[in-house]
């Protein structure tokens, strides 16, 4: 039985039907129209193949039927060019070379039949196989360019054209890269070609059913030229490794075999790693932007994938680190902190992104600060010593030597005044940064910069909300205590009159004691909530200390003071800085339980500014650094439940920062916790 013969008449059979199909339904349609001389094509290609591919039509018709594909595809692709005179110079260049070189290949098989001898043409045996090749390969890079370049809801509607064609071209590659390593064409290979292309045939069909007029919805990628590229080297690739395999197997001895699969293997694991190096794409694709384009990015693209990042919400992604991710990704750079001004004219690390936030500030007079807002452009560390003119009087902080593999800073102006800056780390690639790079990193951070102001603003209002709600609480707390100063004002006034009536003593006692339990859980309310504004005075912190440990005996576990300093003196208003102390060691009480323990740590920081310190250090259960960074001192975050608003840290703060100080905290879960105040020692 001829399998060859029925694999081919199959086909033809398949393709003609398709054809009767297509007539009636796509005269209309240019699409329509190539894709029906698609299949003339591969049916009387297929017809002539039945005779094994022996005669001159066949290899004819091998040829155009590659034509015929090739025209139908990059129509496929024309729309892009609409918007894009770049794509439609790549276009206009594609077809006529695609053509060019299998005319070119169909005239030296032609010149071989009818010139040559039959001993010249079997030395042209091996040129003629690699032709058929490339045209195999020019299919498949076709194919994923159209893959690319359609948007992903249409790529249902013409899915199946990829499968089809991109099984047709990569079967014919596997066919002549083997007839081309053993120097002659596989009879059963190409007797189950048939089959293959028979398979395309519905294939076809759902496709064309998929697409009336074929008018997919295609849009431009500035990829185009990296990603065909790199199939075109993969195919040089492969066919190198092919000769060289052929080499081992024949003159290996009797580890050829083994030398060629070992070979085959070690080749291909070593393509799939290039193929899926991020660093290598990048460095691709810089070469490229470099050698082959006027302009080294395509803003529209960097433009639509920027506003399309910062507005694709990430579940469980914070918006600042969100942010940070965006800028880095458009430089390829591989970590990234995000600064910004918070209350006092401070700059804060507030979000990090694939690496450790840096626990430090930078005051709006710091020497980077200045010089971001004096020169207004994008900071090179890697390149401070190389162009020392560029950045003269630039000083950079400590904390800048802990952030590994620093690379950019980019500033982040908002409103007329700089918001922010981030800093990029650990890039794929170092290069120099040119005006084009600049330029796009100066036009993307104004737009993150805009992003951000619109989160801050919303973060600004619902805070501005919450403290109108914990303001209304207030006032009912007010309401309540009005209530219970009337009916103690009830019970004195009359005191005197009944004072000797037993049943209005008992009266009196349960109202006593009904107000203080309601007073008592006013007072847990409002504890370091409502406070009134007093004078400030010099208060000696180790007398404070004392002060808090003998109010605070009652309870256990009972506060220990470590005085490392006889005396250590402060401005502040005395009655708010003993609330925040009381308020830390209720903390550490109710983090440690009854037989934890509590330590008040006194001591001094020598500096520019000498500085009291006051430490309340316990052995609870401690808190992460998530937990620190961004909760801790948000207000109204609470983990007490009812019995807690989630103020106090937040009130704090703010109170030690109005006194020209810093709370700062450090824990470990199951550890304990310090919570170290920083105050301006005075004379």
């Amino acid at each position: 039985m001829n399998l060859g013969f029925y694999s081919y008449f199959a086909a033809a059979c398949g393709f003609g039907l398709l054809t009767l199909l297509l007539l009636p339904s796509w005269r209309s349609s240019l699409q329509g129209r190539l894709l029906t001389i698609v299949a003339i094509t591969s049916a009387i290609w297929a017809g002539l193949a039945m005779s094994f591919g022996d005669n001159v039509s066949y290899q004819v018709f091998e040829i155009l039927r590659y034509l015929a594909w090739y025209v139908f595809l990059l129509r496929l692709l024309e729309p892009a060019a609409a918007d894009s005179s770049e794509y439609r110079n790549f276009l206009r260049r594609a077809l006529p070379l695609c053509t060019g070189f299998a005319v070119l290949l169909l005239a030296g098989e032609l010149y071989t039949v009818y010139v040559l001898t039959p001993l010249q043409a079997v030395h042209m045996l091996a040129p003629f196989l690699t032709g058929h090749v490339f045209l195999a390969i020019i299919g498949l890079a076709i194919i994923e360019q159209l893959f690319r370049n359609t948007s992903i809801n249409h790529r249902w509607a013409i899915k199946y054209l990829f499968i089809g064609a991109g099984g047709i071209f990569a079967f014919d590659f596997y066919l002549y890269a083997d007839a081309l390593l053993f120097r002659g064409v596989d009879r059963e290979l190409w007797e189950v070609r048939g089959l293959v292309n028979l398979v395309v045939v519905p294939m076809l069909a759902i496709a064309a059913a998929r697409n009336k007029d074929w008018s997919l919805n295609i849009f431009v990628s500035r990829d185009i030229v990296l990603h065909t590229t790199t199939i075109l080297g993969g195919g040089l690739y492969l066919l190198v490794v092919a000769g060289a395999g052929y080499y081992l197997r024949d003159f290996g001895g009797s580890w050829g075999r083994i030398a060629q699969v070992l070979f085959f293997s070690l080749a291909v694991v070593l393509l799939l790693t290039v193929l899926f190096s991020s660093q290598m794409r990048t460095r691709l694709r810089v070469f490229l932007g470099k050698h082959f384009y006027k302009n080294k990015y395509d803003y529209r693209r960097e433009w639509l994938q920027l506003t399309r990042e910062l507005n694709n919400r990430v579940e469980g992604e914070d918006d600042f680190v969100k942010a940070t991710r965006v800028m880095a990704q458009i430089v390829d750079a591989r970590a990234g902190l995000l600064w910004l001004i918070r209350d006092h004219d401070r700059y804060e690390n507030v979000a990090a992104w694939q690496m450790e936030p840096v626990a430090a500030s930078e005051g709006s007079e710091a020497p980077l600060i200045r010089f971001i807002e004096n020169k207004a452009y994008v900071i090179n560390l890697m390149e401070q010593d190389s162009h020392p003119e560029e950045y003269e009087g630039l000083d950079l902080p400590a904390w800048l030597d802990a952030v590994s593999r620093g690379w950019l800073i980019v500033p982040l102006f908002g409103l007329g005044s700089l918001l922010g800056f981030i800093v990029l780390a650990n890039p794929l690639v170092v290069r120099p940064l040119n005006w084009e790079d600049r330029d796009l990193l100066k036009t993307a951070a104004m737009q993150v910069a805009s992003h951000l102001t619109v989160l801050m603003a919303s973060e600004a209002l619902a805070e501005a909300r919450q403290f109108e709600a914990f303001n209304r609480i207030a006032s009912f707390m007010v309401h309540d205590l009005k209530n219970i100063a009337a009916e103690l004002e009830l019970v004195a006034h009359n005191a005197e009159k009944h004072k000797t009536n037993p049943e209005f003593i008992d009266d009196a006692f349960a109202t006593f004691a009904d107000t203080s339990s309601s007073i008592k859980r006013l007072l847990e309310q409002l504890r370091n909530r409502l406070v009134q504004a007093e004078k400030k005075v010099t208060v000696d912190l180790a007398i404070l200390a004392d002060t808090v440990i003998s109010k605070q005996a009652g309870l256990l576990p009972v506060p220990q003071l470590e005085q490392r300093v006889k005396s250590c003196r402060v401005i502040a208003e005395k009655d708010r800085l003993e609330n925040v102390l009381i308020h830390l060691v209720d903390n550490a009480r109710e983090a440690t339980g009854r037989y934890g323990s509590i330590s008040i740590r006194l001591s001094v920081e020598a500096g520019d500014v000498s500085m009291c310190v006051v430490e309340i250090a316990d052995d609870g259960h401690g808190m992460d650094a998530d937990f620190i960074q961004n909760r801790l001192f948000k207000p109204f975050d609470t983990t007490k439940g009812n019995a807690g608003m989630g103020i106090g840290m937040y009130e704090s703060r703010e109170f030690i920062r109005q006194l020209q100080g810093e709370i700062k905290v450090r824990s470990e879960p199951g550890k304990g916790t310090v919570v170290a105040l920083h105050l301006p020692a005075c004379d």
